[in-house]
């Protein structure tokens, strides 16, 4: 045990200080958005070195007595290394004068909430995503993080890290919205036989899923009290030509499914701007998925899983939801291009954007360039 522990501390002493010397050498590269995660990186970074050197220190005792705290202490060593050494340091590693754009969008809407102001971010290359950890990583394809349009998606994956804040009392408000799922799937009249155990057991399991959608639903409705129209229009085009899964998914692909099906999700999204008053946001959703299923042919059928008569209480409790996390809402100038300076703002300029590639989309990305070297130049 003494000879493996050396062995297995040793290399990682090798492979941390090799992280090190490439922190390092990326230094020269990190835009000042940067700066905040990359210390907290390299400082954890420190830390590993030191607790590994500790262990080939004790070892060196040579005390059998220690052996089962070093083992335990190695484990733990490299897991957080390995954590490390994978997606948290790549952003560093792999940095881009482009990243500006996302990070200082990032900073603003960290900067946005009391409990996230002081959390660094950073960006990583990849379908959209989000670890809502401290420092809180975010995923972005590559294009995207080049451009406007897309960038309202980081008000929803933002939500997610909104959530962990108020672990408890969102798993709470979740569970009494599948207590009020499973009233309304009860029977009018209970039976005892193997029907009734059937059907109870398929209640039990569309209850039990939607634990996972009303965290996906919450973080759609973050993204349209934050962002306004721009978040309904990104969301509705990223999505809306990925094809018949987006409007239909099979009854047994629904089980324990951790994202209801995206026309769900534009049903809520159409009923919130409604409710807020957005209806062009609101019809311009609805006439264009239902252009898209009409075209694949696809019917709304759910299994139970969704119904209309789900939505009232779905977003009652997520606006209670909204109210225990209190996400920045966006101000009536931010979405009406009433703005006085749109480049200080992050919310004004994505409603912009939006307007302004629905108006004119052949010269959009012409005014987009000049928007972006506005918005890094701007203080915010």
């Amino acid at each position: 045990m003494q000879e493996l522990l050396k062995q297995n501390n040793t290399a990682l002493r090798h492979e941390i200080e090799q992280l090190r010397r490439s922190l390092t050498d990326a230094q020269g590269n990190i835009p000042d958005e940067f700066h905040a995660y990359t210390e907290r990186i390299t400082d954890e970074c420190d830390i590993l070195y030191q607790r590994v050197l500790r262990n080939l220190e004790y070892l060196e005792f040579g005390l059998e007595s220690l052996l089962k705290d070093i083992l335990s202490e190695t484990e733990l060593v490299t897991r957080a290394f390995y954590d490390l050494n994978g997606q948290r340091v790549s952003p560093i590693l792999r940095v881009r004068d482009s990243d500006r754009l996302s990070l200082k969008f990032l900073l603003w809407l960290h900067a946005t909430h009391p409990q996230a102001k002081n959390i660094p971010a950073a960006i990583c290359d990849g379908e959209f995503g989000v670890w809502p950890i401290q420092p809180t990583l975010y995923a972005t394809p590559c294009t995207s993080q080049k451009g406007l349009l897309n960038l309202p998606i980081f008000f929803h994956e933002f939500g997610h890290l909104l959530y962990t804040f108020h672990q408890s009392e969102m798993n709470d408000l979740i569970n009494e919205l599948q207590a009020e799922i499973r009233d309304l799937l009860r029977p009018p009249v209970e039976r005892n036989d193997q029907f009734a155990q059937t059907q109870e057991k398929s209640r039990n399991v569309i209850v039990d899923t939607w634990y996972e959608w009303a965290q996906e639903c919450f973080c759609d409705a973050v993204g349209l009290v934050m962002g306004g129209s721009s978040f309904a229009y990104t969301f509705s085009m990223y999505f809306r030509v990925l094809g018949w899964n987006e409007y239909h998914v099979p009854r047994e692909k629904l089980v324990h499914r951790s994202h209801p099906v995206t026309w769900i999700r534009i049903h809520l999204l159409v009923n919130r701007a409604q409710r807020m008053g957005y209806n062009a946001a609101a019809i311009n959703l609805e006439e264009k998925w239902s252009q898209v299923a009409a075209a694949l042919g696809v019917m709304e059928d759910y299994y139970g899983f969704y119904d209309s008569k789900f939505l009232p209480m779905i977003q009652t409790k997520l606006d209670d939801m909204i109210t225990e996390t209190s996400p920045r809402e966006f101000r009536e100038s931010e979405v009406s291009n009433q703005e006085d300076s749109t480049f200080t703002s992050p919310v004004a300029l994505l409603n912009a954007a939006w307007q302004k590639f629905q108006d004119d989309p052949e010269n959009y990305r012409e005014w987009e360039e000049d928007a972006i070297v506005r918005f890094l130049d701007a203080d915010i």
